[in-house]
């Protein structure tokens, strides 16, 4: 029985198709597994990582775990996509080499976006697509059946990735952007810093309304609330490498251990004691 294969029973991933307007707008946010996004509607304003850019209708974007991103947030306008969320902790117990999937599935990659519109991608839309509509009808993810086309999905993914290469399709960036950009990049920089909008005003020689209002306008979410969010991630990364909570709180310039505790605990649900327990390597005590 030593060569036997066992799949958890929990649920594998979350699959949905929309067309509509959202009657919120969709925060930046992170998922601890990957995220594959089939938008057939443009998105003038996407923020993934350390990018806001504009992204055509019919692209594929795979987005990793723990990669702040927001795909749309305007209310009024009406979005057609496809959204599969995929359990990390299930993926990551049901397969045995999860390095076969591609890079952009796993932690610590960049996001990766496929133009679906190419002449060279026209056939795997359709199998994509076809494969998105099986999983949504399929009311029994964990079937032998509905196992069997979640895997078979994903390789056509794997499959077109590798053909792609670093084919990535070219995605207009206005001048306006490119200034945001800057200010993320900047961030991520000096994330494990004290950062003050003052700072960054005095670094890049603007305004610091000016800024704060450009990066709302673009980024759609406060300055200060992405520096939380932000922070918050990397935090995530350091517990899952086994730091203890405090070193963390230290390390990313919170004066106060009691105000990093209560925003880990609104970003992710739970406090960070918990997360590093469930989601560290090491199990050593803080």
């Amino acid at each position: 029985m030593e060569n036997a294969l066992f799949f958890p029973i929990d649920i594998p991933y979350d699959i949905v198709y929309r067309n509509n307007s959202p009657e919120y707008p969709v925060g930046p946010h992170a998922h601890n597994g990957a995220e594959i996004y089939i938008t057939l509607t443009a998105l003038p304003d996407v923020l993934l990582g350390d990018q806001v850019f504009a992204v055509p209708a019919d692209t594929m974007i795979i987005i990793p775990p723990f990669c702040v991103h927001q795909l749309f947030h305007e209310t009024g306008i009406v979005y057609e996509r496809y959204v599969l969320n995929i359990r990390d902790s299930w993926l990551k117990s049901a397969l045995f080499d999860p390095s076969q999937l591609p890079p952009c599935l796993l932690p610590d990659n960049q996001p990766l976006l496929i133009d679906l519109s190419s002449p060279k991608s026209k056939s795997f839309k359709k199998k994509l697509t076809d494969y998105f509509r099986q999983l949504i009808m399929l009311s029994n993810t964990t079937s032998p059946h509905g196992l069997s086309v979640f895997f078979e999905m994903l390789a056509i993914i794997t499959d077109h990735v590798q053909k792609l290469g670093n084919a990535y399709h070219a995605l207009p960036v206005s001048a306006p952007q490119k200034k945001v950009n800057g200010i993320i990049s900047y961030i991520q920089e000096h994330i494990r810093e004290e950062i003050h909008i003052s700072d960054l005003a005095g670094h890049f020689y603007l305004n610091p309304d000016y800024l704060a209002r450009l990066f709302k306008k673009h980024a759609h979410v406060s300055l200060g609330h992405y520096l939380t969010l932000q922070k918050i991630t990397t935090a995530q990364e350091l517990l899952r490498e086994g730091h203890s909570v405090a070193s963390v709180a230290e390390e990313l310039g919170y004066s106060s251990y009691a105000y990093f505790f209560k925003s880990f605990q609104k970003i992710t649900g739970i406090s960070p004691s918990r997360y590093r327990s469930q989601y560290s390597a090491y199990h050593s005590s803080d």
